[in-house]
């Protein structure tokens, strides 16, 4: 099965105060303001070559508004089309978004709502296209080169990842199973790395967190460094998980969003024929937290 997805290619976040959460997204995350429009500011990694991949628009609560997966090709939005006819699913089309052309939009049985796009605006990373340096000098705050993947929550965890596996055509890199070995949380790929989305239980339309990469134990550390240094709220990290086997930092925006630098660099590389991880529900410790052993209060109960 050809990969038909390259990646998340964006989410909106909600802020309660745009201003000072901008503050915090540039100068502590360290990412790229691109644009900003009214009540929405548009960000994004150094690395990233389009023109964003994170949405920060001010509203009344915290959460995720919606995320989006960016295609392989233009025709793979036709191929994902005549998918969501095939099961019943309804779905708008979006003519055009900002600096984005048309996208499909539905809401997935976990209840977010989820674009698919392939066209954005191809503005380039912060480095010149002729004999670029490896790095840019003059970065701010932690860096991350790129967003990597979200979690979000779901009250029928079991719908959902069907929905993502058969209409999407995700696949499974590791699952946690209950006593009866029903899935009641999964990591979805199709790009290849260990996962794109995670879905664990919730309420409707939760939203866990968006994770960011960073490359490298030192940018991992320096990261819990730079949070410690601006008073941020770490939830958790610098640690390891045993899904997947990526290192993490979790942290909270000053809005209460919860985001995460993830090391990319520790997490497996996924083949076609890969099959799926099974962690049990006993075990679910050192499955998300693999060094201490054991979930620390907030992680499950604690989202927007």
């Amino acid at each position: 099965m050809p990969y038909r997805i390259s990646r998340l290619g964006t989410v909106e976040i909600r802020s309660l105060d745009l201003d000072r959460d901008l503050d915090y997204y540039v100068n502590v995350l360290g990412l790229q303001l691109t644009a900003r429009e009214g009540r929405t500011a548009y960000l994004k990694g150094w690395d990233e070559r389009h023109a964003y991949s994170l949405m920060l628009t001010e509203a009344d609560r915290a959460g995720m508004v919606r995320l989006a997966f960016r295609t392989v090709d233009p025709e793979d939005l036709d191929y994902y089309e005549n998918r969501l006819r095939k099961f019943s699913v309804k779905y708008d089309v979006i003519p055009e978004d900002y600096r984005r052309g048309r996208a499909l939009r539905f809401t997935a049985p976990s209840g977010h709502v989820v674009e698919l796009y392939n066209e954005m605006d191809y503005t380039g990373n912060v480095l010149p296209t002729v004999n670029p340096a490896p790095w840019p000098e003059g970065l701010k705050g932690i860096a991350p080169p790129r967003l990597d993947h979200t979690l979000v929550t779901a009250p029928e965890p079991p719908k959902a990842i069907q929905f993502f596996q058969e209409v999407l055509e995700f696949r499974v890199s590791e699952m946690l199973v209950n006593p009866e070995g029903v899935p009641i949380a999964a990591w979805l790929w199709q790009r290849p790395s260990p996962h794109d989305i995670a879905i664990v239980p919730g309420r409707a339309g939760g939203f866990h967190h968006a994770a960011f990469a960073v490359d490298s134990a030192e940018a991992l550390f320096r990261a819990a460094d730079i949070l410690a240094m601006h008073k941020a709220r770490i939830d958790y990290g610098p640690g390891r998980h045993g899904i997947t086997r990526g290192t993490t930092i979790y942290f909270f925006d000053p809005s209460g969003n919860r985001l995460e630098t993830f090391g990319g660099y520790t997490a497996y590389q996924m083949d076609p024929d890969c099959r799926a991880i099974k962690w049990t529900t006993d075990q679910i410790g050192p499955a998300v937290f693999y060094y201490s052993q054991e979930l620390n209060e907030t992680f499950l109960s604690v989202y927007t």
